[in-house]
């Protein structure tokens, strides 16, 4: 039976206690009067109760104590700046349908606190800047950051810490994570220099799910951004999706994710980006740029990834989680390091007939979904699935109904792993379009974030190098597309 906690409930790989020896956590988050009223603290807050709610099974009850405010710009997606804080950042949450939230004057009793500000008596701070974020367990103020990163980063690990701790792994230790150099310190990093006052691009995001949903809330956030987001999926919401993808709450099940995903992201920004959506597959998209000059890849498997890498975009990041491990790569440079497609084999495909005899004994509900995000009738689907006649729409709804309708074991995935991922991911592209020096580059194009132990000599930057027998950029791929990616790479 799908829950909301079904895709966390597993053990990560003989990582965590299994899901019925765990101790869910009563959890208090007190936020200061100053930290209330900035962006940032807001930002965290509503991050931190977002996760937490969606930790079935890890949170038994969640209370809030957070002195009265107006809310800000970039803070909760689909409420009015300068309304009500609490309510803005309850109300969304309590949509989700999960742990239950609720206003409290004061921690209750036998609660694990944790603190945004300076508040007395938590067991655990949030302390964030621009780029970076991290937990203690002592309090201090936000250092004034205006961009989502750090607050975001910061809520994440508190997130994890809980989850963790309510499976077993309690073991603490305080640190921070700096998004700009991809480091983990016990030292508050240096922010760089501030953005400027507008940074203008177009570019693709593929999948729009938990990584793709926290990249594009953090885009939503950043101030000064202008342009236009492509954004593809083919997928509709389901229940499983709520434990971790923080733009979508019990309404959105059964919505296409593209399309609810832009819709909520429809006013309040901190900058001014357009979202064009599309519930189909990134490569069908009508109006994405040709060639793509950027493409976030925030897909799930690796057919995915390989027509993503067929689209030969200038610049491809891609961010992904495994178990408690997050990553985030650059692509390229061709023959030097990794695409997409290094290291990732293609799940097993089923047969085209097979496709179509899962389709035609599919309800009608389902046929139905498939159809619109295919953007043609029932009727014109049933014809083609009966009469299986080749022609344009074989290309168009062989690969997306082959993935919808194949049936896969669930892997774990839990909420604050795949925003620390999505999060990251928005900041790397936002750090691409600066050219900053902190950026992945051509040598060091790789990081992975190990979470439960932060130290792990794993959790740097690192060589992706490229796999030799590689389907697109090995001797199994095309010479010709392989000469093409390079020449688009070199115009980047």
């Amino acid at each position: 039976m799908e829950s909301i906690e079904n895709r966390h409930s597993g053990t990560a790989g003989g990582v965590l206690v299994t899901s019925d020896q765990s101790k869910p956590l009563n959890v208090h988050v007190s936020v200061s009067p100053y930290a209330s009223g900035t962006v940032a603290g807001q930002r965290a807050l509503w991050m931190l109760v977002n996760l937490l709610v969606r930790a079935v099974g890890a949170v038994a009850s969640l209370t809030v104590t957070c002195p009265e405010n107006k809310l800000l710009p970039g803070v909760s997606p689909g409420h009015a700046v300068g309304s009500s804080l609490l309510p803005a950042v309850l109300k969304p949450a309590q949509l989700i349908n999960g742990v239950s939230v609720a206003p409290a004057a004061q921690a209750p009793e036998r609660s694990f606190v944790i603190g945004i500000g300076g508040v007395d008596d938590a067991q655990l701070y949030l302390i964030f800047g621009d780029w970076w974020g991290g937990i203690t367990s002592t309090a201090g103020e936000d250092s004034g950051a205006i961009l989502p990163f750090g607050p975001y980063i910061a809520a994440a690990h508190a997130a994890g810490q809980v989850f963790r701790a309510s499976r077993g792994r309690t073991e603490f230790d305080p640190f921070f994570y700096d998004s700009w150099q991809h480091a983990t310190t016990h030292e508050i990093p240096k922010d760089p220099p501030p953005l400027g006052a507008s940074l203008k691009s177009n570019f693709l995001l593929a999948g729009v799910g938990a990584v793709g949903t926290a990249a594009l809330l953090a885009l939503w956030a950043t101030p000064g951004l202008e342009g236009t987001v492509h954004i593809a999926d083919g997928d509709t919401v389901d229940l499983t999706n709520l434990n971790r993808c923080v733009l979508f709450d019990m309404p959105s099940v059964g919505l296409p994710k593209a399309t609810t995903a832009a819709r909520a992201l429809e006013f309040g920004g901190a900058g001014s980006l357009t979202w064009d959506p599309h519930n189909g597959l990134a490569q069908e998209h009508p109006r994405r740029q040709q060639p793509l000059d950027l493409l976030l890849s925030a897909v799930d498997t690796n057919r995915s990834r390989l027509a993503l890498q067929r689209l030969i975009p200038m610049s491809i990041l891609g961010a992904s989680t495994y178990n408690l491990r997050a990553s985030l790569m650059r692509a390229g440079p061709p023959r030097s390091r990794a695409c997409l497609v290094c290291h990732n084999p293609l799940e097993p495909e089923i047969s085209d007939q097979k496709v179509r005899e899962r389709y035609l004994a599919a309800d009608a509900e389902t046929r139905a979904r498939l159809a619109e995000s295919l953007a043609i009738s029932v009727a014109e689907l049933d014809t083609w699935a009966r009469t299986a006649r080749c022609g344009e729409l074989d290309n168009r709804a062989l690969p997306f109904l082959g993935e919808a309708l194949d049936p896969k074991p669930l892997q774990f995935s839990v909420g604050y792993l795949s925003v620390l991922a999505g999060v990251l991911l928005a900041a790397e592209a936002v750090k691409d379009r600066i050219a900053s020096d902190g950026s992945l580059n051509d040598d060091l194009n790789y990081v992975g974030i190990q979470t439960v132990s932060p130290w792990s000599p794993r959790n740097s930057v690192t060589r992706y190098l490229p796999q030799g027998d590689c389907i697109f950029c090995g001797t199994g791929g095309s010479t010709t597309r392989l000469n093409l990616w390079e020449a688009r790479y070199s115009h980047r």
